[in-house]
């Protein structure tokens, strides 16, 4: 196992450990937020979506700044765990124009995100200064720092059952990995559609891999036509129960796809329990590939005039 392997691994698992220190806000109250962010955190806002009911709205940054209009009557989440995007910054200026609350939710602290909104929600979990660079703790410590904000019950005690479950799932599975991918699937319903789009990203970034994270309806009208036989497919289920749609789907695409992976949550009906369960997944997933891949370093990290790039376009 190389030593970025090693790494990343104990990144994942040492969450169990450094979350317990998590300082979990109140519940925020509002009826008619919006939750924006861009990359991983806009998954996150999207999950809030999902897990509200559609109570709050997930928005780019973009949105707010080609239509600043959507931005009355709502008080405004800025997501980005650097709160450095410059995106971010941007919309939460126009934001303070329209005289609407916003508040700023990072891991760093005197951003200059914080300067430009009314609050700020630091991410205050216990921080492993060595790291992997994957930024898997950050993105899981704002999924569940903003599930508080929306009322959603936490049991960060929990934890390591949930880690647990979500690691024996991936190994039941003597995953068949081509050599070389057409492309990486992750397919979601309800609340595990956000977490199937953050999978996808993972992808991208670790291996460089084509990778689609597809709601399920929309996925079996269009996108199944290009389905190629080297391709992996992983469903996430968002239910505890026997016949869901996915687990349906999933049973019927393994009669024609060999490399089709169903995971579903068995950890309890909470919806806290579910998504750290999708969440913890799809990062051993993430790990389990590198592992049997043996790759010495994410690929972002081996591309320095694309890492460039991005990150002149982020910052």
């Amino acid at each position: 196992m190389s030593g970025w392997v090693g790494q990343f691994k104990r990144d994942i698992y040492s969450q169990v450990k450094y979350l317990q220190g998590l300082r979990l806000p109140k519940f925020m109250g509002t009826r008619n937020g919006l939750f924006v962010g861009s990359g991983d955190s806009y998954t996150c806002a999207l999950l809030m979506e999902y897990l509200s009911n559609h109570r709050m709205l997930a928005y780019h940054p973009s949105d707010i700044l080609n239509c600043p209009q959507v931005l009355s009557d709502h008080e405004i989440f800025f997501l980005s765990a650097s709160g450095r995007t410059h995106s971010n910054i941007e919309a939460a200026k126009i934001a303070r124009k329209f005289g609407v609350k916003t508040t700023a939710i990072t891991s760093k602290s005197k951003s200059p995100l914080e300067e430009v909104c009314n609050e700020t929600l630091i991410l205050d979990y216990m921080y492993d200064p060595v790291s992997s660079n994957s930024s898997i703790l950050e993105f899981t410590a704002m999924v569940i720092s903003c599930m508080a904000l929306i009322g959603i019950n936490i049991n960060l005690n929990s934890l390591g059952k949930i880690m647990e479950n979500a690691r024996q799932q991936v190994n039941q599975y003597r995953l068949d990995l081509p050599t070389r991918f057409k492309s990486i699937l992750f397919l979601g319903d309800g609340t595990s559609y956000p977490l199937a789009k953050y999978g996808a990203l993972k992808m991208h970034e670790l291996f460089g891999f084509r990778s689609f994270g597809y709601l399920l309806d929309d996925y079996s009208h269009a996108p199944i036509f290009s389905l190629k036989k080297p391709d992996c497919v992983f469903v996430l289920d968002h239910e505890n129960m026997k016949n869901s749609m996915s687990a349906n789907f999933h049973n019927k695409l393994k009669e024609t796809h060999a490399l089709a992976y169903y995971f579903q949550p068995q950890v309890g009906l909470s919806l806290f329990k579910k998504i750290l369960f999708s969440i913890f997944l799809t990062q051993i997933l993430g790990l389990t590939m590198a592992e049997k891949l043996k790759i010495d370093k994410p690929y972002y990290l081996s591309k320095i005039r694309l890492l460039k790039l991005s990150s002149s376009l982020i910052y």
